[in-house]
């Protein structure tokens, strides 16, 4: 008992710590841009890899090789974000206990993952998925005042896009593909030092009592690990509300996990692109995203909040003002990348849908913002997305890839947009759903 009193005196002691001083939380944006900029450093050089090995000419695929190489990356993808989900649940207990070396052992699986195009390469970076990255950090940042926990997820994904901005372009500078894996996995080693050195500790959540008791009690091993597998997805279960705003993360990473990859495909089969030019076209996006995400995380909440001071206006105004600017936000990226599809077909307009499809990026931002704005255990609203994101991941490739692979050409984008209007819709619904309990709440009080 004395045990427990002592350690959950030292969780509350770090919660304050965390609180009265987010500069600890701030230092994990360096490790967003660090570890973004050596996976990014071989997008282009990896799935150019599978057409190396896909074709006899990779420049030139033949349509059956272009089945196979669209196939295989398809393949990759899936098996890559099956691990991710499966290990979500796990991970979850994994950051409550120690972020730092569950940040450690992700970087350490993806830097090993560049090196393998085959199946333990594709686990391994399954293992060290980029939701499973965002979630890590996300779960530092959700422990900082909610006010700054919304500009902080803006800030992380803005500093994870600069990496991707900035990475194709040194890359396309390197000798070799080889030297683009050799970089990688020295930035990665050096974020790694980072992390040990400068990520101080997050400040442990007290489980209910009944909980450890349920936990204690129980001794089938099934059961454990079934309930850790699950547990992320409980979250839904407290707040029904936010399982449309969920739907709509998973409906648009249904599009998101596997878009990049599909448009690699295409530019290179139809536009001839070379992996220099398939790492400009992502760059523009990421300089695009990291542009547009400054501006919503950071200008626009500061110039509403002061508006609302110069008017007089109470907080619960602002915000809530700043609530609905995050939905508003959520869904306009997601119709802005609905007409980057439409564009990505003409060769004239594929830079012009690059910075669309850059504004879309930024939707898990927001919705992620706005969910965890309302929830009080704001770690479990994180994880409870993190596995829809996962989920939609998963789903992508088995849907978009073995289209893509058995029809050559744009029809791949026309079931895109329909999934990504289902996405708005969720959201509609879920705006709707969120008013019409708070007007309920309100007429209870």
């Amino acid at each position: 008992m004395h045990d427990q009193h002592d350690d959950t005196a030292s969780g509350n002691d770090n919660g304050r710590k965390w609180k009265n001083h987010p500069f600890g939380a701030t230092r994990a944006l360096l490790v967003a841009f660090l570890a973004s900029f050596a996976l990014h450093t071989t997008a282009a050089s990896s799935v150019w890899a599978f057409a190396y090995l896909s074709c006899v000419d990779p420049d030139q695929c033949r349509e059956d090789e272009t089945r196979k190489y669209a196939g295989s990356v398809a393949a990759s993808s899936a098996m890559a974000n099956t691990v991710g989900l499966l290990s979500l649940g796990y991970l979850k207990q994994g950051v409550q206990w120690n972020v730092r070396l569950s940040l450690t052992i992700w970087l350490l699986c993806r830097a090993v993952g560049v090196l393998g195009v085959f199946c333990g390469g594709q686990t391994l970076q399954g293992l060290a998925s980029d939701n499973l990255f965002h979630f890590m950090l996300n779960s530092i940042y959700v422990h900082v005042s909610p006010a700054s926990t919304s500009a902080l997820i803006g800030a992380s994904l803005a500093c994870y896009m600069s990496g991707m901005a900035i990475a194709p372009l040194i890359a396309g500078w390197l000798p070799s593909l080889y030297w683009t894996f050799l970089v990688a996995i020295g930035i990665f080693m050096v974020t790694i030092l980072y992390v040990l050195l400068m990520i101080p500790p997050i400040p442990k959540e007290d489980k209910p009592a009944a909980e450890i008791i349920s936990l204690r009690s129980s001794t089938s091993r099934k059961f454990i690990s079934v309930s850790a597998l699950l547990s992320p997805i409980r979250f839904f279960w407290t707040y029904p509300t936010t399982i449309l705003f969920g739907l709509s993360l998973f409906l648009y990473n249904t599009v998101q996990g596997y878009f990049i990859n599909l448009i690699f495909i295409f530019t290179s089969v139809e536009f001839k692109f070379t992996p220099s030019d398939n790492g400009i076209f992502l760059s523009v996006i990421a300089i695009t995203a990291a542009a547009y995400l400054i501006c919503s995380s950071f200008l626009v909440p500061k110039l509403l909040t002061w508006v609302y001071r110069t008017t007089g206006h109470h907080r619960t105004v602002q915000v809530n003002s700043l609530r609905l600017f995050d939905l508003g936000a959520a869904i306009l990226s997601i119709m802005s990348q609905t007409g980057a599809v439409i564009l990505l077909t003409q060769s004239r307009h594929v830079y012009l849908a690059a910075s669309l499809t850059a504004i879309g990026l930024a939707t898990p931002s927001f919705i992620k913002s706005f969910v965890v704005a309302q929830s009080e255990n704001k770690s479990e609203a994180v994880a409870a997305l993190a596995i829809m994101e996962a989920a939609g991941s998963l789903l992508s490739p088995l849907i978009l890839g073995p289209w893509q692979a058995t029809h050559p050409g744009a029809s791949a984008f026309y079931i895109i947009i329909g999934i990504l209007f289902g996405s708005v819709g969720c959201l509609v619904l879920g705006g709707c759903a969120e008013k019409r309990g708070a007007r309920d709440r309100g007429l209870e009080s």
